[in-house]
């Protein structure tokens, strides 16, 4: 019996050292994965607790440069812009973010549109985690906006990749864990390790090995729950919205894994993009986003920049092909501006006809 019991107990602890061995290996293999596509050991930026929105980033909302200073605000625009790390700025200068593009554009290039913009843009955030902030904002926020962009596409895809639900948005698991462990645990007192089991890097090491290897099925039944989702969750934006006076527009944005007009291949070679069209991962990427853009693209609040990048003639990616150089930061903002100034000028133009205007008061 004694026998027994020791042996009992070596098994035990070689199992308990080839968890902690596969927990260390899968730690340096996200870390490292980190490091190798966004050239920082983690993925996303110091974030504090929020109860709206769960957590935002330290130091945020992110200053917008090219706004006018406050005397001169009581007759502009007020313009809310949310969208992950690409509307934040995956930049350190505040004035090259696509927001302080935008306003230098409609602020100071004729015909002026004047407008006050505030960049609402969080690293890793997706549709689901910016419907909530927006409701924090509207709740916390004065003056309302006349205008509420959605900078989306990239972030929706990546994490339905990873974790193969349509509500799945960064940190998932984690705070999946964090709510459900206690009931998942025999009387509770197993609680902190069932957590960690949740938030362990293996579980996100898994996940990224499923988003890079196990393709999704272009009309399977997940990719019909993730389209519908979604659609209700901007057309609930789109008519909150409308209660608050303001217009709501969603800006599908361009990514090098999913441009289907010809781009310079000197350009692209120097883009020097880490990643292959061949492979899953691009796949995984590609057939939520397209399901998406198709099913969006009637909407009277989606815009479709998919393309506006592949004129370029100098690098505009950087190389995850997601995140954007300053050139390219500049371009979305130039289109962006035009699609406002079109709708802002035609919408005044009626609205001086019919004595209204639907972007809110002026």
């Amino acid at each position: 019996m004694r026998r027994l019991f020791r042996q009992a107990v070596v098994l035990l602890k070689w199992l308990i050292i080839a968890g902690v061995l596969v927990e260390v290996c899968s730690l340096m293999a996200v870390t490292l994965s980190n490091y190798w596509i966004y050239g920082q050991l983690r993925d996303g930026e110091p974030v504090r607790y929020d109860p709206y929105a769960v957590f935002i980033t330290k130091g945020w909302p992110r200053p917008t440069a090219n706004n006018p200073a406050p005397p001169d605000r009581r007759h502009c625009r007020t313009i809310w812009l949310f969208g992950g790390s690409t509307m934040s700025g995956a930049t350190d200068d505040n004035e090259r973010t696509i927001p302080s593009f935008l306003a230098k554009i409609l602020n100071r290039e004729e015909p002026v549109s004047p407008a006050c913009l505030v960049n609402f843009g969080e690293p890793s955030f997706n549709s689901l985690m910016e419907t909530k902030y927006l409701q924090k904002a509207l709740i916390e926020n004065r003056p309302r906006p006349d205008v509420i962009i959605f900078y989306d596409g990239a972030n929706d895809c990546a994490y339905f990749a990873q974790d193969r639900t349509p509500y799945a948005h960064y940190g998932y698991r984690r705070l999946q864990g964090l709510v459900e462990s206690y009931y998942r645990s025999f009387f509770g007192l197993f609680k902190p390790l069932n957590a960690a089991w949740y938030a362990c890097f293996t579980r996100e090491l898994a996940g990224k090995i499923r988003q890079g290897l196990v393709p999704i099925e272009q009309n399977s039944p997940l990719i019909r729950q993730f389209v519908d989702r979604a659609e209700e969750r901007y057309d609930y934006v789109n008519e909150l919205a409308e209660r608050f006076g303001a217009k709501f527009l969603l800006f599908w944005q361009p990514c090098w894994w999913v441009e289907t007009e010809p781009v310079s291949a000197q350009v692209r070679a120097k883009e020097g993009i880490i990643m292959d069209k061949r492979s899953a991962l691009h796949h995984n990427f590609l057939v939520p986003y397209r399901a998406l853009a198709d099913r969006l693209r009637t909407k009277p609040y989606f815009v479709d920049f998919q393309n506006i990048l592949c004129s370029r003639t100098e690098p505009f990616y950087q190389q995850d092909g997601i995140h954007l150089q300053d050139p390219g930061r500049e371009m979305v903002a130039r289109r962006m501006g035009q699609v406002l100034k079109e709708r802002l000028l035609r919408t005044a133009a009626s609205g001086a006809a019919h004595g209204e205007s639907d972007w809110g008061p002026q």
